[in-house]
């Protein structure tokens, strides 16, 4: 078995290339698609979509790539700003008046939002999403395991913050009821997750 952090340094072949902040699965088939990338030296938009293709090797908090900076800087964006129109507050017309510039009053505004470039069907997941047991919440997600062979995410791993200290708690995926992109919900209550077993786990 082998980890993916989800809050890791990045290298590529030429050097330092940000941080990661969300790993992108298939929520049918539990593997890992992607792993989205903030590098602030990009100046047009911060963040790339990688995929997993592109991962050389893994340690407890970094990910090496097998790309180059610039190869890097030509992936997807993940963070991408949209322009929704909307009416301006306070602005009201009597009905059946017409008017002609230059008496016509623009009352349209542009709200810049921003949303999240994510495959269609998949899910996104970043360090420190809430994992919620049947009862209650149990801790936050650190790391996700998985199958060296058919590349499966296989556990979910919390190592720091959740209610057992300082034991690596490792979730088998089978326990997840859903995930809402903010949460993931499992189907056993607290009791059943203090009782897992330690998880031997290793890295590319």
């Amino acid at each position: 078995m082998t980890n993916i952090p989800i809050h890791a340094k990045i290298e590529c072949t030429d050097g330092d290339c940000g941080k990661s902040t969300n790993v992108i699965v298939n929520p049918v088939n539990h593997q890992v698609t992607h792993i989205v990338i903030e590098d602030k030296s990009l100046s047009d938009n911060p963040t790339r979509l990688v995929p997993v293709s592109k991962f050389s090797s893994t340690a407890q908090y970094q990910v090496t790539l097998s790309c180059t900076k610039e190869e890097l800087a030509k992936m997807p964006v993940f963070i991408v700003s949209n322009f929704i129109q909307e009416s301006a507050p306070g602005m009201a017309y009597q009905s059946g008046a017409a008017y002609t510039f230059p008496y016509v009053i623009n009352d349209t505004a542009y709200a810049s939002v921003k949303e999240r470039n994510i495959p269609l069907g998949e899910l996104a997941l970043y360090s420190g999403m809430w994992i919620e047991a049947k009862d209650s919440k149990v801790g936050k997600l650190d790391e996700l395991v998985l199958d060296k062979d058919s590349g499966e995410i296989t556990h979910l791993l919390m190592r720091e913050g959740h209610l057992w200290g300082k034991k690596d708690v490792a979730i088998l995926i089978s326990s997840v009821d859903y995930c809402d992109g903010k949460s993931i919900y499992l189907n056993i209550d607290t009791t059943t997750v203090k009782a897992l077993p330690a998880l031997p786990v290793k890295r590319l």
